[in-house]
Protein backbone atom coordinates (compact mmCIF):
# COMPACT_ATOMS: atom_id res chain seq x y z
CA UNK A 1 0.00 0.00 0.00
CA UNK A 2 1.33 3.44 -0.89
CA UNK A 3 1.45 6.26 1.65
CA UNK A 4 -0.48 9.41 0.79
CA UNK A 5 1.54 12.62 0.61
CA UNK A 6 1.22 14.88 3.67
CA UNK A 7 0.41 18.01 1.69
CA UNK A 8 -3.33 18.48 2.27
CA UNK A 9 -6.42 16.77 1.03
CA UNK A 10 -9.37 15.23 2.81
CA UNK A 11 -7.20 12.81 4.76
CA UNK A 12 -6.16 15.53 7.19
CA UNK A 13 -2.93 16.97 5.73
CA UNK A 14 -2.97 20.73 6.31
CA UNK A 15 -4.01 21.86 9.79
CA UNK A 16 -7.53 23.24 10.11
CA UNK A 17 -7.86 26.96 10.88
CA UNK A 18 -10.92 27.86 13.00
CA UNK A 19 -13.20 30.62 11.72
CA UNK A 20 -14.10 33.69 13.78
CA UNK A 21 -17.78 34.39 14.54
CA UNK A 22 -19.28 37.36 12.71
CA UNK A 23 -19.76 40.38 14.99
CA UNK A 24 -23.23 41.41 13.79
CA UNK A 25 -25.27 39.18 11.46
CA UNK A 26 -27.97 41.87 11.09
CA UNK A 27 -25.46 44.25 9.48
CA UNK A 28 -24.68 41.68 6.76
CA UNK A 29 -27.90 42.52 4.87
CA UNK A 30 -29.12 46.03 4.04
CA UNK A 31 -32.66 46.60 5.34
CA UNK A 32 -33.67 47.90 1.91
CA UNK A 33 -32.57 44.58 0.36
CA UNK A 34 -34.57 42.56 2.92
CA UNK A 35 -37.58 44.79 2.19
CA UNK A 36 -37.48 43.79 -1.49
CA UNK A 37 -38.52 40.32 -0.29
CA UNK A 38 -40.42 41.44 2.84
CA UNK A 39 -41.97 44.90 2.29
CA UNK A 40 -42.45 46.89 5.50
CA UNK A 41 -39.93 44.85 7.48
CA UNK A 42 -38.42 46.79 10.41
CA UNK A 43 -34.76 46.51 11.43
CA UNK A 44 -33.63 42.96 12.07
CA UNK A 45 -33.53 41.39 15.52
CA UNK A 46 -30.39 39.45 16.45
CA UNK A 47 -30.87 35.75 17.18
CA UNK A 48 -29.14 34.38 20.28
CA UNK A 49 -25.73 32.83 19.50
CA UNK A 50 -25.80 29.04 19.36
CA UNK A 51 -22.28 27.67 19.63
CA UNK A 52 -20.92 24.23 20.38
CA UNK A 53 -17.44 22.74 20.37
CA UNK A 54 -17.40 22.39 16.57
CA UNK A 55 -19.54 25.22 15.12
CA UNK A 56 -20.52 28.80 16.00
CA UNK A 57 -23.82 30.29 14.84
CA UNK A 58 -24.99 33.92 14.59
CA UNK A 59 -28.25 35.09 13.09
CA UNK A 60 -30.80 37.82 12.47
CA UNK A 61 -34.54 37.80 11.87
CA UNK A 62 -36.93 40.22 10.13
CA UNK A 63 -40.71 39.94 10.62
CA UNK A 64 -43.65 41.69 8.91
CA UNK A 65 -47.26 40.84 8.06
CA UNK A 66 -47.05 37.33 9.49
CA UNK A 67 -44.05 36.46 7.35
CA UNK A 68 -40.36 36.28 8.20
CA UNK A 69 -36.89 36.29 6.74
CA UNK A 70 -33.85 35.05 8.62
CA UNK A 71 -30.12 35.06 8.06
CA UNK A 72 -28.02 32.45 9.83
CA UNK A 73 -24.23 32.37 9.54
CA UNK A 74 -22.28 29.37 10.80
CA UNK A 75 -18.56 28.77 10.96
CA UNK A 76 -16.40 25.79 11.72
CA UNK A 77 -14.29 25.76 14.88
CA UNK A 78 -12.85 22.30 14.22
CA UNK A 79 -12.23 20.04 11.24
CA UNK A 80 -15.24 18.00 12.38
CA UNK A 81 -17.38 21.16 12.31
CA UNK A 82 -16.09 21.83 8.82
CA UNK A 83 -17.30 18.36 7.71
CA UNK A 84 -20.71 18.90 9.37
CA UNK A 85 -21.18 22.24 7.56
CA UNK A 86 -20.57 20.43 4.27
CA UNK A 87 -23.86 18.56 4.70
CA UNK A 88 -25.79 21.86 4.75
CA UNK A 89 -25.03 22.49 1.08
CA UNK A 90 -25.85 19.01 -0.22
CA UNK A 91 -28.85 18.74 -2.58
CA UNK A 92 -30.66 15.86 -0.87
CA UNK A 93 -34.43 15.83 -1.46
CA UNK A 94 -37.01 14.00 0.66
CA UNK A 95 -40.78 13.55 0.63
CA UNK A 96 -41.23 17.00 2.22
CA UNK A 97 -38.17 18.87 0.93
CA UNK A 98 -37.17 19.66 -2.64
CA UNK A 99 -33.43 20.37 -2.86
CA UNK A 100 -31.76 21.91 -5.90
CA UNK A 101 -28.04 22.64 -6.35
CA UNK A 102 -27.38 26.31 -7.13
CA UNK A 103 -24.33 26.83 -9.36
CA UNK A 104 -22.20 29.96 -9.14
CA UNK A 105 -23.07 30.98 -5.56
CA UNK A 106 -20.21 30.69 -3.06
CA UNK A 107 -18.12 27.53 -3.13
CA UNK A 108 -21.31 25.40 -3.16
CA UNK A 109 -24.98 26.23 -2.65
CA UNK A 110 -28.39 24.58 -2.41
CA UNK A 111 -32.00 25.85 -2.54
CA UNK A 112 -34.37 23.98 -0.23
CA UNK A 113 -38.16 24.16 -0.48
CA UNK A 114 -39.67 22.69 2.68
CA UNK A 115 -43.12 22.37 1.14
CA UNK A 116 -45.73 24.40 3.01
CA UNK A 117 -43.21 25.75 5.55
CA UNK A 118 -40.25 27.72 4.26
CA UNK A 119 -37.73 28.20 1.49
CA UNK A 120 -34.02 28.32 2.30
CA UNK A 121 -30.81 28.92 0.39
CA UNK A 122 -27.59 27.68 1.99
CA UNK A 123 -24.24 28.67 0.52
CA UNK A 124 -20.75 27.78 1.64
CA UNK A 125 -17.65 29.93 1.42
CA UNK A 126 -14.53 28.32 2.85
CA UNK A 127 -15.41 27.00 6.33
CA UNK A 128 -18.53 29.16 6.73
CA UNK A 129 -22.16 28.72 5.63
CA UNK A 130 -24.69 31.49 5.02
CA UNK A 131 -28.37 30.55 5.14
CA UNK A 132 -31.27 32.83 4.17
CA UNK A 133 -34.78 31.53 4.87
CA UNK A 134 -38.22 32.86 4.03
CA UNK A 135 -41.08 31.70 6.29
CA UNK A 136 -44.84 31.48 5.63
CA UNK A 137 -44.78 33.24 2.24
CA UNK A 138 -47.63 32.63 -0.21
CA UNK A 139 -46.75 31.94 -2.93
CA UNK A 140 -43.48 30.22 -2.07
CA UNK A 141 -40.32 32.28 -2.48
CA UNK A 142 -38.32 31.19 -5.56
CA UNK A 143 -34.58 30.58 -5.60
CA UNK A 144 -34.01 33.78 -7.60
CA UNK A 145 -35.50 35.90 -4.77
CA UNK A 146 -33.21 34.46 -2.08
CA UNK A 147 -30.00 34.43 -4.13
CA UNK A 148 -29.26 38.22 -3.99
CA UNK A 149 -29.48 38.16 -0.17
CA UNK A 150 -27.20 35.12 0.07
CA UNK A 151 -24.66 36.71 -2.29
CA UNK A 152 -24.76 39.96 -0.27
CA UNK A 153 -24.11 38.11 3.01
CA UNK A 154 -21.33 35.99 1.47
CA UNK A 155 -19.64 39.21 0.40
CA UNK A 156 -19.43 40.31 4.06
CA UNK A 157 -17.54 37.20 5.21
Amino acid sequence: MLAAPACGGSGGGAPFTPTTPVADACSMLALSDVQVLLPGAPAGAPLPPDDDADIWMRGCSWQAAGMGVSLVVEGALTSNGNRVLGFEVEANSSSTTQATAVPGVGDKAVYLNNIGLDQIMNARKGSEVVSVAAYTFTPEVPEASLEPLVVEALGKL
